[in-house]
């Protein structure tokens, strides 16, 4: 069960097929993360500011991307990384960490969901119990079974995207979706109902994430961007998920930061977080 690498290029047609408005400028390949703001596509992606062809739209928000090595940085960026995944096993955890994923492996088995068909029946109502728990506005149109559906076909079109579910008693409680672009295993999607969640089925998916990953041919795991939430960054760093501070370039338009720290609060705290500086000293988290 392990992944079938895609390239930036796959990564790309994929990312546009989904509705994500990507672009390729030279040779890197930029995704409006928000409206009018950019950063790479490919999250370990660096880029030299004093060369950079940045999309022209930026201009109106902004951009933010890593940088090379040897050059100057203006900024930071924050990535949740799993690192040394060739190395993980259970009995490498602390004591409470064992005894939660065998806690929830009584509970869940997990399978891999390849008949889109089915996925879209069994998995749209775990998707808007999700929904309905959190109010995760991204893409919330796909609280409508049509969208949902059509958004089950976009991701089955593409058979190097791994869907993996978590069965309870023959019912499906969670929802694991991802992929490995060049040497870099993505986490893109999860979602879980509402009961599941009292059953420890995050900590029982990451484990089956991390396993399958252990026996891959990538080199790290990436778990997302911080979100700005402090509950949500420390549930991964709880995890064991090592949160990466590394020297960035971010260019963002005045107006347009003062607006989305008046307008657009919940983007403000998560690119806040998402160039934070460490805590305790300069050097990389």
């Amino acid at each position: 069960m392990t992944w079938e690498r895609m390239s930036i290029e796959e990564y790309a047609a994929f990312k546009r097929n989904d509705g994500d408005r990507v672009v390729k400028i030279k040779d890197t390949w930029w995704v409006e993360a928000r409206p009018f703001f950019f950063r790479p596509l490919f999250p370990l992606s660096r880029v030299n500011p004093r060369v950079a062809n940045y999309p022209a739209q930026s201009l109106v928000g902004g951009v933010l991307h890593l940088v090379p090595e040897q050059v100057p940085a203006n900024s930071n960026m924050n990535l949740f990384l799993y690192q040394d995944i060739a190395g993980y096993a259970l009995e490498g955890m602390d004591k409470k960490s064992r005894w939660v994923v065998r806690k929830s492996m009584e509970s869940f088995r997990a399978e891999r969901l390849t008949d889109v068909e089915l996925f879209i029946e069994q998995a749209y109502p775990v998707y808007r119990s999700f929904y309905e728990r959190t109010k995760y506005f991204y893409k919330s149109e796909r609280t409508a079974e049509r969208f949902f559906a059509q958004w089950a076909r976009t991701i089955y079109s593409n058979p190097k995207v791994k869907v993996t579910g978590a069965y309870r008693q023959e019912r499906l409680s969670a929802v694991d979706i991802s992929y490995q672009v060049e040497d870099l295993i993505i986490e893109d999607v999860f979602f879980s109902d509402s009961l599941s969640q009292q059953l420890k089925v995050t900590d029982f998916m990451l484990h089956v994430l991390r396993e399958q990953a252990s026996r891959s041919d990538a080199r790290m795991l990436f778990r997302g961007f911080p979100s700005g939430k402090e509950s949500l960054d420390r549930a991964k760093m709880m995890r064991g998920c090592r949160m990466m501070t590394l020297p960035a370039h971010c260019r963002i338009n005045p107006l347009a930061l003062y607006l989305g720290k008046t307008l657009m609060n919940g983007s403000y705290r998560k690119l806040a977080a998402m160039i934070a500086a460490p805590e305790q000293d300069g050097k990389e988290n």
